[in-house]
């Protein structure tokens, strides 16, 4: 009896430990949509806008709750609760805009990938 629930006891420790892997993807499956799908359209928002002004992109992240294209800095934060970095002209996309952010292990998620 008691080496059925040892048994028991390590099954589950391995599927509880399994599922933190299960849902370290999902927040990285999270920050990839944003970066190349939310965060973009937020900008692109912006850059309506902007033209007028003759910018073409805007000059930080900030500026999107400034002028009220965002609505909550919460909106502007990956999955693991800071804020989504931007550079303009970027690094990797010398012609427009870098967007990340980097998971806790330090893998950088871009919209250059």
């Amino acid at each position: 009896m008691l080496i059925v629930l040892a048994l028991i006891g390590l099954v589950a420790t391995l599927a509880i430990g399994n599922l933190g892997g299960l849902f370290g993807k999902g927040k990285e499956s999270i920050a990839q949509t944003w970066v190349e799908s939310t965060g973009p359209g937020y900008i692109n928002t912006w850059s309506t806008f902007g033209l007028a002004a003759g910018k073409t992109y805007p000059s930080s992240l900030q500026q999107l709750l400034t002028d009220k294209v965002v609505t909550s800095e919460k909106k502007l934060k990956d999955p693991w609760g800071k804020m989504y970095q931007y550079k303009v002209p970027g690094t990797h996309n010398a012609e427009s805009y870098d967007l990340w952010t980097a998971t806790p292990e330090g893998k950088q998620i871009g919209n250059w990938d």
